[in-house]
């Protein structure tokens, strides 16, 4: 069907009003390609987007199966030490702990990586 419309258009060159043909032909040429560039964005945003959905639920899980585990671990503490509040105090402190580890010396690194893979995903978008 593409072929034989592109073929329409070719004939259309040897009328008597050729450059009206060409016209035709240019606005068309500059349509698809205006279309194909918004679907290109589209496809763009709609990878990004599900790439991100993706990761937060990702982080979700995971938190929950950290806060899950320091809460099992709290009451372990709490039941050893027979004081739940100091089960938690100790669980908190590790929380603490981590924090404290993350912002020290785990921010910069996850920020490196971040924009790495942003850079990867954008270069690879646009060798295909």
């Amino acid at each position: 069907m593409l072929i034989t419309h592109y073929l329409k258009l070719a004939m259309d060159i040897n009328t008597e009003e050729p450059l009206k043909a060409l016209k035709a032909q240019i606005l068309e040429y500059v349509e698809l390609k205006t279309e194909l560039t918004r679907l290109s964005l589209i496809e763009y945003v709609a990878k990004v987007a599900s790439l991100i959905f993706a990761a937060i639920v990702g982080m979700l899980i995971v938190a929950l199966i950290f806060l899950s585990i320091f809460i099992a671990m709290s009451f372990f503490i709490g039941s050893w030490l027979h004081s739940y509040g100091f089960g938690f105090l100790i669980s908190g402190g590790v929380y603490l702990l981590l924090l404290w580890f993350f912002v020290a010396f785990g921010s910069k690194r996850l920020q490196k990586y971040m924009i790495e893979k942003i850079v990867q995903l954008t270069d690879n978008t646009n060798n295909e």
